[in-house]
């Protein structure tokens, strides 16, 4: 064969048709074209071996270990009360307080019924506007929510209450991994991938949040309109509950959705889900891989409240009326659920020989017994997705939420935090859900807990230790333009504001390392602005530390790096042409991992 002036022998020609071969064969691998043709590399589960159903009808809480929490002083404040619950194990506390199913008064060694309440009973009931109609109705005096949903919750409430009258005097816990974005493990290396898929979730509760949440600190767009596809932004299907959300994802049925581009009707398949435990289980388990946009991907958790382990705080709130009118019994409560919720922190075989199973009769879930609930309380990495997390909080854990530890204003608490964001997200996504924002000094009253000041923890207030591998992948990249003077790097009050979005993103994804990298424009030396780039980023860290009295939240354990990059690395498509280009390299970047 002679191929221009050069001859081949027979060597060449295979070598040349191989080459060729592979060539066109890695084409089509890219484009997806092969996993369309054989249907074995299309979307497939892993073999797992499915969880042993357990039977409730066998475990008898006469069967179980009594209560080792000390009741405290008795009362005779024992009104009839119901406090709504979801399928959340962050009320492992309240479950043990009560002593399970039915009245306190049925669980004589409970610590409720120690102290004197017999007439107290809890309900599950996942959807809070259920709870929120019976508050109102004078049905439930104790409502769940989460701390990121309280605001559109408490609205709700107070509607119906016709007044301001829903007030916040509690957290039993946090979710801990267990709220998450199961999605294509692409995402996990560059969340800007996930810019046209569907995700299917509750809206807008707590795993919407989530996402939003992941996707607002990205700057990555997200779509409010569920009958619109949007290719550039994250496309949301709604599902009831966190349980309707995995079958639907699990289920892959095509859901047909305006192309916002072409104005034309298309199907689209569902990439993602955003749930919770044991709905985070029952998608890993029964759909491994997806098919996102024609390649075949194993599944991941993408972010999760692991990462933002400070954003989804349990809250617990009731008619300030009634709360007035039964404070020893609140009190009570309070100290009862403080007190299960240390002995569970600190007592392992507590929670999985007796806890773990008051709350599988509590949840009442078909096959679900106390190893599923104590497996995924604790959280498992199983065909390497971590699946499951939640925590309990003592009184410390409690006061370091509302900011009492360190007199915080509660504006400037985690719980503050939580609220105010996601409000003002959801208010700006679906203003028509939450037309205005109560302020968070106003939805809460925090007397009772000052009230019981006497109330002591020994285990300390949850940090993270960061000695374990860190989950893998870029949680946050994002950009925070920072005005600095000329030649300086003192942070100038007028940057106060910006410098406060960092600290709540800071906050809310305590679980995260952090590096800051600073940049300048191409104005003077560059080795000079080099130099002033990283102490431009020095500076912002120093404030952000400063910003967290307590150094539980923001601490040097969390720093990875500083960087100074000077002009060397301008935002893309940025070439310093004039003033609005050049104002846009001038800025810090903040990288969670």
């Amino acid at each position: 064969m002679r191929i221009g002036r050069v001859q081949l022998g027979p060597g060449a020609i295979i070598l040349v048709v191989l080459l060729m071969l592979g060539l066109v064969y890695t084409g089509l691998k890219q484009l997806g074209v092969l996993d369309k043709l054989n249907p074995t590399t299309s979307e497939k589960s892993s073999a797992v071996v499915p969880d042993k159903r357990e039977k409730l009808e066998e475990i008898s809480t006469a069967s179980l270990p009594p209560s080792a929490v000390k009741a405290p002083v008795r009362t005779s404040d024992n009104p009839e009360v119901t406090i709504g619950l979801w399928t959340w194990q962050t009320e492992s506390g309240i479950i043990d307080a009560v002593g399970g199913p039915g009245k306190s008064g049925d669980h004589p060694d409970s610590c409720l019924s120690q102290a004197g309440i017999t007439n107290t009973r809890l309900v599950v009931q996942n959807d809070t506007s259920e709870q929120i109609k019976a508050l109102a109705a004078g049905q439930m005096q104790l409502v769940t929510t989460t701390g990121d949903q309280a605001a559109v919750d408490i609205a709700g409430a107070n509607k119906l209450l016709r007044g301001n009258k829903a007030k916040v005097v509690w957290s039993s816990g946090y979710s801990f991994g267990e709220d998450c974005l199961i999605g294509p493990e692409s995402w996990k290396r560059d969340p800007q991938l996930s810019r046209g898929s569907v995700v299917v979730t509750a809206v807008p509760y707590c795993d919407w949040n989530v996402t939003v949440n992941w996707a607002a600190d990205n700057q990555i767009p997200v779509n409010p309109d569920e009958q619109v596809y949007d290719p550039e932004a994250i496309n949301f299907v709604n599902a009831t509950d966190h349980i309707e959300a995995a079958q639907k994802y699990v289920q892959n049925a095509k859901v047909s959705l305006r192309n916002r581009a072409t104005g034309k009707s298309e199907e689209h398949a569902i990439d993602a889900v955003a749930t919770w435990t044991p709905g985070d289980v029952m998608a890993v388990k029964d759909r491994a891989t997806v098919n996102y946009k024609g390649k075949t991907e194993k599944v991941q958790k993408i972010v999760s409240t692991k990462e933002y382990s400070y954003m989804m705080p349990h809250i617990l709130f009731g008619n300030e009326d009634w709360l007035n009118q039964h404070r020893d019994y609140v009190k009570t409560v309070l100290r009862c659920v403080a007190r299960s919720n240390e002995r569970i922190k600190t007592d392992e075989a507590y929670m999985r020989d007796r806890v773990s199973a008051l709350n599988a009769l509590t949840f009442n879930m078909e096959g679900k017994g106390p190893a599923f609930w104590n497996k995924y309380f604790n959280g498992v990495v199983e065909d390497g997705v971590p699946l499951g997390g939640s925590r309990v909080n003592n009184i410390a854990e409690v006061r370091h939420l509302f900011g009492l530890a360190n007199n915080q204003p509660v504006g400037r608490s985690i719980f503050g935090i939580t609220y105010t964001d996601h409000g003002k997200r959801l208010q700006k996504l679906l203003p028509e859900r939450l037309p205005t924002i109560v302020p968070v000094e106003q939805v809460v009253d925090l007397s009772f807990i000052k009230e019981i000041t006497d109330e002591q923890s020994a285990a300390p207030v949850y940090q993270a230790k960061f000695e374990g591998p860190q989950s893998g992948g870029t949680v946050v990249k994002a950009n925070y333009q920072i005005s600095f003077d000329s030649g300086s790097a003192k942070l100038k009050p007028s940057e106060v504001q910006t410098l406060q979005e960092i600290r709540s993103l800071l906050i809310r994804a305590s679980d995260t390392k952090v590096s800051l990298e600073g940049h300048t424009d191409n104005v003077g030396d560059a080795g000079t602005n080099l130099r002033l780039s990283q102490e431009r980023a020095k500076s912002v860290w120093q404030w952000l530390k400063g910003s967290d009295p307590s150094g539980i939240n923001i601490n040097e354990k969390r720093l990875e790096g500083i960087e100074g990059y000077g002009p060397y690395r301008p935002l893309p498509n940025n070439q310093n042409r004039d003033d609005k280009e050049k104002a846009a390299n001038r800025r810090v970047v903040i990288v969670l991992k």
